[in-house]
């Protein structure tokens, strides 16, 4: 009941938020789109850093990585006034749908309430000797930059709807593909891990099974892989937003090495059979060796 209690306190913070977002775009009108667009995300991430020092927990703003990419979109194809091809939007639409719902649930699934919040911010904001420190690491490290990451990744998307030209193309659905093989290469690989941490026999040993036993990060690898299907969707446009790839390597840098970084030391100090795991297993990418007869 108190994890129930909980969400419901998070989602009423979110429909806000949404509100406060939603009401920025409006009284900006006149601003280019792509700026606006950039205020109306600043003015949500205010809003959900407020919530985060109002209820002592970063984890608000977990969420905002799942459900605000789709909430800009929108606002972007609601704010076109050209007739955007409705079917290249629409397929679009339900990838990054696909990949909202996924995240979400699986944030709800493994989020405990205000009890819990992410080990990494608790990490960085400990590290942190004073007061203007702490307030500075959480707005910039852990609401912030995240925000600006996910603005510069979601771009692409947003193209589809601003710059549509034609109907569905190859690119549209190599891009569907990859992002459809990237969701489910999440959603089975989270549920590899989930049922192996409800294994108390598990506890403080390494997963080695299924998709882990070929990648240390699976789930991490679809996420990237997610967000390269956003700038195959920007190509189906023009190769003009060739340099839309930058959203892809951002999220890279972001994902695959800081993250995956801070997650590797922590599994290494915690886990007496990581190191083993790590020396045979690769990063990211599978690795495949053939074998002669």
């Amino acid at each position: 009941m108190i994890k129930f209690r909980d969400l419901m306190v998070v989602l009423v913070g979110y429909i806000i938020c949404f509100y406060l977002m939603d009401l920025s775009w409006s009284l900006f009108q006149e601003t280019n789109i792509w700026l606006r667009l950039l205020i109306v995300d600043f003015v949500g991430t205010i809003f959900i850093y407020i919530c985060s020092n109002i209820f002592r927990n970063s984890s608000w703003y977990d969420a905002y990585w799942s459900v605000i990419p789709p909430f800009l979109i929108l606002l972007v194809w609601m704010d076109v006034d050209a007739d955007p091809s409705l079917s290249r939007g629409f397929l679009m639409f339900a990838c990054v749908l696909f990949w909202a719902i996924r995240l979400t649930y699986n944030w709800v699934r493994s989020w405990d309430g205000f009890s819990h919040e992410d080990w990494r911010y608790v990490m960085m904001k400990g590290r942190t000797n004073s007061s203007v420190q702490y307030a500075l690491v959480d707005f910039l490290f852990i609401h912030l930059v995240p925000t600006l990451c996910v603005f510069v990744a979601t771009l692409p998307f947003c193209f589809v709807v601003y710059y549509s030209s034609g109907e569905i193309n190859n690119f549209d659905i190599a891009a569907s593909i990859i992002i459809f093989g990237a969701v489910l290469l999440q959603i089975i690989s989270d549920q590899q891990m989930y049922n192996f941490r409800q294994d108390p026999s598990n506890q403080g040993k390494t997963m080695t099974k299924g998709l882990w036993k070929y990648s240390r990060h699976p789930n991490y690898l679809g996420e990237i892989l997610f967000w390269f299907g956003g700038f195959i969707f920007a190509l189906g446009n023009s190769f003009d937003f060739l340099w839309s790839i930058i959203g892809t390597l951002v999220m890279y840098v972001l994902i695959g090495i800081t993250s995956i970084d801070m997650m590797d030391k922590r599994s290494r100090e915690r886990r007496s059979d990581f190191s083993n795991y790590e020396s045979s297993t690769p990063r990211l990418f599978p690795t495949f060796s053939i074998r002669s007869q």
